[in-house]
């Protein structure tokens, strides 16, 4: 049963994310023109769209089971495909994109025996996609500098994102073993600094799996072509004037800022950020929210999807 903490916090990140959800809908625009913009809507550019979720299912999938397989496990294409959209079930519930995540590492544990094992292959796999996510905004923003410079966020989520991976190679280098050999021997602090250990092991085996790594890394290329792809054609359905190469730059900016674990699936959240960012292309606030709502439908379509697999599944 969920303790009294954890439904506080969802009711207050869900009455933040209607909050300011409901203060777009009043002072910037109104359903009326939403309506009336997803009405105009492209069916043929939303239907390409929306089928690249199943191109990346498959390209997510096989990518995991690369990973899976470099530590001596195995896991059909299958199973881990319904992984995902298990996952994608519980995102649309969770405050950040990464919830869903939990899900698929206590699925990947029944392979691995070990949840530590389990946790350390999932983050690796995350890890592949988001440092090609922010290569791609990186090199993009500086062929676009007219653009970065008009939003200093774009600037600040990347510097943040690579302190961040900063401290993470730091976690993998001797200092770290240095740091994890002066815990203290006796419980719980034995049990922590086993798991941590253990844990750390897991990502620096992938050092001598550098073939298993470099597949991963081009699939993940692959992954991320196809969700910006696939944002470029919700744009066109809304035949929004936005150059095919912008899409590197801010998909990957509102991905980060949708990481902040105020709302719930980053309602509010999403349709501010795009407002702001399309304000730079003249581009009118209902069609930044009709963008937004067609992406959250989506996830909708395929979240549901997960749910009925999650049902029925033993």
């Amino acid at each position: 049963m969920p303790r009294k903490k954890d439904i506080l916090v969802f009711s207050l990140k869900l009455i933040f994310s209607v909050t300011v959800l409901a203060f777009i809908l009043i002072s910037r625009t109104s359903l009326q023109d939403i309506f009336t913009t997803l009405k105009s809507a492209d069916l043929l550019f939303l239907g390409i769209s929306f089928s690249l979720h199943a191109l990346g299912l498959f390209i997510s999938a096989v990518r995991w089971q690369i990973l899976i397989k470099a530590q001596d496990d195995y896991a059909t294409i299958g199973f881990l495909a319904k992984s995902y959209l298990v996952g994608a079930f519980f995102n649309l519930f969770l405050p950040t994109r990464i919830g869903g995540d939990v899900v698929r590492i206590w699925d990947g544990s029944r392979y691995s025996k070990s949840l530590v094992k389990s946790s350390a292959i999932v983050l690796v796999e995350r890890l592949t996609g988001v440092i090609v996510l922010l290569i791609f905004a990186l090199c993009a923003s500086l062929l676009r500098l007219e653009m970065a410079q008009k939003f200093p966020v774009i600037w600040v989520s990347l510097i943040m994102s690579f302190l961040g991976f900063g401290v993470l190679i730091l976690f993998l280098t001797p200092v770290a073993e240095i740091f994890l050999g002066k815990f203290p021997e006796k419980n719980p602090f034995a049990k922590i600094k086993l798991k941590i250990s253990r844990f750390r092991e897991t990502i620096l085996l992938y050092r001598k799996k550098s073939g298993a790594l470099g597949k991963a890394f081009f699939w993940a290329i692959l992954l991320q072509v196809n969700v910006i792809f696939h944002y470029y054609l919700i744009g066109k359905a809304l035949h929004l004037d936005i150059p095919f190469l912008d899409y590197f730059i801010f998909i990957p900016i509102v991905h980060l800022i949708l990481l902040i674990p105020f709302t719930i699936n980053g309602l509010g959240l999403r349709e501010g950020t795009y407002m702001e960012i399309f304000k730079y292309y003249g581009i009118s606030s209902a069609a930044a929210v009709s963008f937004s709502w067609i992406d959250l439908a989506f996830m909708l379509v395929v979240g549901i999807a997960g749910g009925i697999i999650y049902i029925f599944r033993k």
